[in-house]
């Protein structure tokens, strides 16, 4: 009984804690990357941002990938998605300085509050590796972010089977270790589960993970679903979005061929949902 009169008594308390709790919750930068061209990463952040959008989940995106700016082609019409060209020296750094102030926004100059971001998806280019490492080692971005403006990185990694992409992991684990979480995400159109044998047979790979297993560090792997050419070209013909490949009726094949798509997709993102920044949604 006395519990419940001091929760009365102390409302304002309750509310200085939630107010509190809200100013400690992680953001989260959802980084996709693969350095190596055609391996899928825009298809993987194109299925993430149907995803965002499909559960009401706010979020802003850039698209760094200039050269196949398909997140700008596909989603710039649905929602915010800004273009970033890492290439130009001072970008990335105005990028980190744009994305704390959406984060933690003033108020207004009328008094009036504007609503935090806490979500932020960034798709990289292909040949961008060295300027990431350069960012994260001459800023310490990875520790400021997370130190200092409560933003944690994920790392998205989506693989082919060659050894370029197991090569790629490694050497972004040598600069992030366990200031990150991994998503390594297995391309299926590239072969089955069992033939992404590269990485599963690394040595170097089972070295990271163990590593980050006694840091605590998250690492996961999980499958991207293969769609069909004829599907995949239908959409990119007409800049389809996957709600529209699902809602258009010209072609059932495409309808059914995306519904399926994407439900996997969702189905496969559930176990990685939080590193995604999906805390409290339910996919499947």
């Amino acid at each position: 009984m006395t519990d419940s009169i001091e929760l009365m008594n102390n409302g304002s308390e309750d509310k200085a804690k939630e107010g509190s709790i809200e100013q400690i919750t992680k953001k989260r930068l959802v980084i996709v990357t693969g350095d190596k061209g055609g391996v899928g990463k825009s298809t993987f952040a194109r299925g993430l941002v149907q995803t965002y959008l499909d559960k009401g989940q706010r979020f802003i995106g850039f698209d760094a990938d200039s050269s196949n700016s398909q997140l700008l082609r596909f989603y710039g019409r649905h929602c915010h998605i800004e273009p970033l060209d890492i290439f130009k020296t001072g970008n990335i750094d105005q990028f980190f300085d744009e994305m704390k102030t959406k984060a933690n926004p003033k108020v207004g100059g009328d008094g009036e509050i504007i609503q935090p971001e806490s979500l932020f998806l960034l798709e990289l280019p292909p040949q961008s590796r060295r300027i990431l490492r350069k960012f994260v080692e001459e800023m310490t971005f990875l520790e400021t972010a997370e130190k200092h403006y409560n933003i944690r990185v994920t790392m998205v990694v989506v693989i082919s089977r060659v050894i370029d992409s197991i090569n790629q992991l490694i050497d972004l684990h040598s600069f992030c270790g366990n200031q990150v979480d991994y998503i390594v995400v297995k391309n299926l159109f590239f072969g089955e589960p069992d033939e992404f044998t590269r990485y599963k047979n690394s040595p170097e790979v089972e070295k990271i993970k163990e590593q980050l297993k006694a840091q605590k560090g998250p690492f996961f792997d999980i499958k991207m679903p293969e769609l069909i050419e004829r599907s995949y070209d239908y959409l990119d013909e007409n800049s389809m979005t996957f709600r529209q490949g699902m809602e258009q009726t010209d072609l059932p094949s495409v309808k059914g061929r995306v519904t399926s798509w994407l439900r996997t997709f969702k189905e496969e993102i559930e176990q990685v949902k939080e590193s995604l920044g999906l805390n409290n949604v339910e996919l499947s």
